[in-house]
């Protein structure tokens, strides 16, 4: 049976979230994070003392050195507080919560890596228990990689999902090439009817997909350990609710969900 895990919003709403029926919350953690709402780590500790609510933390931006001693100053203050787990993208991460001998869930998020069951297995094998499989695959290989590992699965039902980083400042560029005054840290870009939002950091920019809503598809998802709702940059609280009494909603984007990815290779193949 899946469980709801939240990322939120806002920090006021946090409390409101944790009251509901779900497993917990996902928090980012300031400077690491590339979530919209990043809290300082003793605000999250401090969270996590007052509920029996899973608590999350997540260091999931990129990795510089300069970034170093700030990840082993947040993870020497959860070692022994009642944070649940570690959600990470970068391997260095990783390295250093084994040399500092901490005993939390880690969770692997690497958005577009990790794809497959051999890659999860590898992890598991280093001692990585849980992973949060990327969107870029189809549920029927999602289901592989659950049913061939014994990978604890995250996967996220509704949210914006990243789809393209850089480290360049390209908002910043481009209105500097067109000759013009930026006005905010966020765009839009339109493909047919689908909009994609340009976010610019200070770490650099992110393109996310269209808003992805599987609420219609939460049956078929029983098997998943873990089902994320990401508020990022919608903070629709109520969309939590919908997702516990199972309700249908129209005109759903689903992403990669039931899309098989196909290239066209010269001469007319496809594979």
């Amino acid at each position: 049976m899946s469980k709801l895990m939240v990322i939120p919003n806002k920090k006021e709403d946090i409390n409101i979230i944790l009251n509901k029926d779900i497993e917990g919350i996902i928090l980012g953690v300031k400077d690491l994070s590339i979530y919209e709402l990043s809290l300082d780590i003793d605000d999250i500790i401090e969270i996590a003392s007052t509920t029996d609510k899973k608590i999350c933390i997540a260091i999931n931006k990129m990795i510089h050195n300069s970034d170093l001693e700030l990840v082993k100053e947040v993870l020497s203050k959860i070692k022994n507080s009642k944070v649940s787990g570690i959600l990470f993208y970068d391997l260095g991460v990783f390295n250093l919560i084994k040399k500092l001998d901490i005993d939390k869930e880690l969770i692997l998020s690497q958005e577009h890596l990790n794809a497959s069951t051999k890659s999860n297995l590898f992890y598991y094998n280093k001692g990585i228990k849980s992973s949060y499989i990327t969107s870029d695959i189809t549920f029927d290989e999602i289901r592989k990689i659950k049913e061939n590992t014994k990978m604890n699965i995250y996967y996220t039902v509704y949210g914006y999902l990243p789809i393209f980083y850089s480290r360049r400042l390209l908002l910043t560029n481009y209105f500097k090439y067109i000759d013009k005054e930026k006005h905010d840290n966020r765009y839009y870009i339109f493909n047919n009817d689908l909009r994609y939002m340009v976010i610019e950091h200070n770490f650099g920019t992110i393109i996310y997909s269209p808003l992805v809503n599987m609420i219609n598809e939460i049956d078929k998802l029983s098997n998943i350990d873990n089902l994320i709702i990401d508020l990022s940059y919608n903070n629709d609280i109520d969309i939590i609710d919908k997702y516990l009494n199972k309700e249908h909603m129209d005109n759903t984007y689903t992403g990669f969900f039931d899309k098989k990815t196909i290239y066209k290779l010269r001469g007319g193949n496809n594979e």
